[in-house]
């Protein structure tokens, strides 16, 4: 990003509507797949660790 350092990129609380939006669409976009799930566990990958996460890291 021009003129915004990484730490700042990370930390700016408006980047995450912005991701939870483009995640929605990739969402959308799958929701009449078959067989979504390649691109679904993709975006859940990052959760993994999570206590709550159904997928085991």
């Amino acid at each position: 990003m021009t003129g915004c350092s990484e730490r700042t990129y990370e930390t700016d609380p408006a980047r995450v509507p912005r991701e939870v939006e483009a995640k929605r669409r990739i969402l959308a976009r799958h929701a009449r797949d078959s067989w979504p799930r390649h691109a679904l566990r993709d975006l859940a990958s990052p959760y993994t660790n999570h206590p709550d996460s159904p997928i085991a890291a």
